[in-house]
């Protein structure tokens, strides 16, 4: 098995590279659960494919300038990254956003995302 400390630079490094398709592809675990932390369509996806719709949703409907990553900490089967975003959501305002993202790891797979901000 894959040291969890290794996997999560990785999966850090790629998010702050901007390549999230990459860590996608790499890590995430066909039953990856996300959770958002506010209600609404994408809430909560349940399995890879719904994962992947909620981030092209994602990817159509905002303009991003400026991505910023600091993490990953690593406790247990768990690893946070603070992401940080210079965005603009399709007609409205640019705006910062900061969030903290929680990723569960299991059998060298990340099984569940959560989010809070």
């Amino acid at each position: 098995a894959m040291d969890i400390r290794e996997l999560a630079e990785d999966y850090a490094g790629l998010v702050a590279a901007g390549k999230m398709d990459a860590a996608a592809t790499s890590y995430w675990a066909d039953d990856l659960v996300t959770r958002e932390a506010m209600p609404g369509e994408w809430a909560e996806t349940h399995g890879r494919a719904q994962a992947l719709e909620k981030a092209a949703w994602w990817y159509a409907n905002h303009d991003i300038y400026g991505l910023r990553a600091e993490g990953p900490f690593v406790n247990g089967d768990t690893f946070l990254i603070i992401l940080e975003m210079d965005v603009t959501p399709k007609g409205g305002e640019r705006m910062s956003m900061r969030e903290i993202v929680a990723y569960r790891v299991g059998n060298d797979k990340v099984v569940e995302e959560r989010y809070f901000y």
